[in-house]
């Protein structure tokens, strides 16, 4: 009892040091870590190992776990995600792949997005637990009690329903009364909890507890597992229990280019750092700064928006899971196969007229062997994830992204844990290289980034945003980078989103009106969201001074999360 005590006044300090700091307009700055979430809990949770001796796997990994429970919109242990790894000792980076797996009866299933995205048809093998607990054995330093207590605590005895979580859940109202046991936690007296309601999760914190105990078994076999496959089948899906019990993360290497001098760390295959590689190449070809800011210089935008129009249509063509398809890894990140895409741009006019008839390209030329291209097909455009990026005072660095698919995920939650709807990212036009078959990954958005200078990181970053991530991971960067704005101000930016399947422009209003005019007569549709808006993402980012070391972190006003640095 007495340690409870004690790590609730420990809590409720740091607590209270993170809102405080959160209240400030500059950068959250710091000298010995930084930490940047969607939610004040979290970036608490992480910031207490910090203090405790822990290290940036550590932090990153008890913020991940707690943000499932704090913001279970977005992510959780039913879901999945990768994270980006680098460690100063040795200067070696990591990537994390644990994204959720179809089942190995997937194509038993008659499932069709739209009619199923909210039932239990639509779900994944969850990849959340095994992912983060690799981490933390490969990298971490503090015990996985440690680790688990803040998730742990939220769950058991509750928190305060934030602003984002109370709209999200009334927005959401009718998915989440498909299933009675989402709605019994999620809905009181059958109406939408409210901002300020304390919301407790025991079920959760059972399994959670259970985990802490058995490690990775504690989810993937015995009670729980049985539990899950068993609530699973019984609501129409196919989960089995050799799916929980093979399941296994991936770790490899961050896929790499560079930019302007600068090094990318970001994720691999088939998760879309790809995207973000070859965006960079193609706007490497062009004076950004010489041009303007894209907030006040139509051409500027036109051309990072034609740059994303063409990558999304790579991508869409290419990008599967490796262990299924081979994707050219070599063309899609040459410089050479970026200059050709980036020439191909008519820099007057959106050409050709529409977004959708956006050719893709022929990155196979620059492969070693000649590959049969298959047939692309849009994954669904919505979509909720979480973003966060850590630092120790070391110069280990994480960033890490998550989700659980749409909105709630599937909806379903089963003994406390609420299950995604990754079925939904799979095409199911035959012959598309992100085809569903057994025992498959998806293609994802997600794209955990660190940016290096001198073999040290600068930045930490990424989104939430399902498609619009790529496009909100390359304009923070270019922000940054080209147009040496500070992470808070990069991150307040308004930003802008096109790809090749939208029939619109879409632009927040701080995009400038005659920018916005100018666009237009240049064959662009405009479709305008006033003020800063969730739609374009809620990217947590920290940024190192080469010169003096020191942190500065931003977290997105757009999502009402907080960085914190000491």
């Amino acid at each position: 009892m007495r340690t409870r005590y004690f790590f609730l006044i420990f809590f409720l300090a740091i607590f209270f040091q993170v809102v405080a700091q959160s209240q400030s307009v500059a950068p959250s700055s710091g000298k010995k870590g930084m930490v940047a979430t969607a939610h004040p809990l979290a970036s608490a949770a992480a910031l207490e190992m910090l203090k405790n001796g822990g290290n940036a796997v550590d932090a990153a990994v008890a913020a991940a776990f707690t943000i499932g429970v704090v913001e279970p919109d977005g992510s959780g242990i039913g879901g999945g995600g990768g994270m980006v790894i680098y460690m100063k000792k040795g200067k070696k980076s990591f990537f994390i792949n644990y994204y959720g797996r179809s089942s190995e009866n997937a194509t038993k299933v008659d499932f069709k997005s739209g009619r199923d995205s909210y039932t239990a048809k639509a779900i994944d093998v969850p990849g959340t637990v095994a992912g983060l607990l690799m981490a933390h054995e490969k990298f971490g330093k503090l015990p996985l009690k440690k680790i688990l207590e803040p998730a742990i605590s939220h769950a058991q005895n509750g928190f305060p329903v934030d602003e984002t979580l109370a709209k999200l859940i009334l927005d959401n109202v009718e998915n989440i009364l498909k299933d009675s046991v989402t709605a019994s936690v999620f809905l009181q007296d059958g109406f939408p909890r409210m901002e300020g309601e304390i919301l407790v999760q025991k079920d959760l914190a059972k399994v959670l507890k259970t985990i802490e105990e058995k490690g990775k078994a504690g989810f993937y076999e015995g009670k729980y597992a049985d539990e899950f496959v068993k609530g699973i089948q019984k609501r129409g899906g196919v989960l089995t229990k050799n799916d929980f019990l093979t399941y296994k993360a991936k770790i490899t290497q961050p896929l790499a280019g560079t930019y302007r001098g600068y090094n990318i760390l970001t994720a691999n295959l088939p998760q879309s750092g790809i995207s973000i590689i070859q965006g960079l190449n193609m706007l490497e070809n062009y004076d950004l700064k010489g041009s303007g800011h894209f907030s006040e210089s139509a051409k500027t935008l036109h051309i990072i928006a034609e740059t994303e129009k063409l990558i999304y249509a790579d991508r869409s063509e290419f990008l599967g899971d490796p262990d299924f398809v081979t994707v050219p890894v070599k063309g899609l990140t040459s410089k050479e196969y970026a200059k050709i895409r980036f020439n191909s741009i008519n820099q007057t006019k959106l050409d050709p007229p529409t977004y959708r008839e956006a050719k893709y390209g022929d990155p196979l030329f620059f492969e070693d062997t000649e590959k049969k291209k298959p047939v692309a097909e849009l994954e669904p455009a919505g979509g909720h994830t979480t973003h966060l990026s850590v630092i120790d005072k070391d110069g280990n660095a994480v960033a890490l992204t998550q989700t659980l698919g749409l909105f709630f995920g599937s909806g379903q939650m089963v003994s406390g844990v609420l299950f995604n709807n990754g079925m939904t990212n799979f095409s199911y036009t035959d012959g598309s290289v992100n085809y569903l078959q057994n025992s498959k990954e998806c293609r994802s958005s997600i794209s955990p980034t660190i940016v290096m200078k001198d073999n040290s990181p600068f930045l930490v970053l990424g989104s939430p945003g399902a498609s619009r991530i790529t496009c909100t991971v390359l304009e923070l960067i270019v922000n940054v980078i080209d147009f040496g704005m500070d992470v808070n101000r990069a991150n307040l930016s308004p930003r802008f989103y096109c790809q090749k399947f939208e029939d619109f422009l879409h632009v927040e209003s701080g995009i400038k009106p005659e920018v916005r005019t100018e666009l237009e007569k240049m064959g662009h549709k405009i479709k305008v969201y006033e003020g800063i808006d969730l739609f374009f993402g809620g990217a947590q980012m920290i940024y190192i001074d080469p010169v003096t070391h020191e942190y500065f972190g931003s977290a997105d006003k757009r999502r009402g999360g907080i960085a914190i640095g000491y």
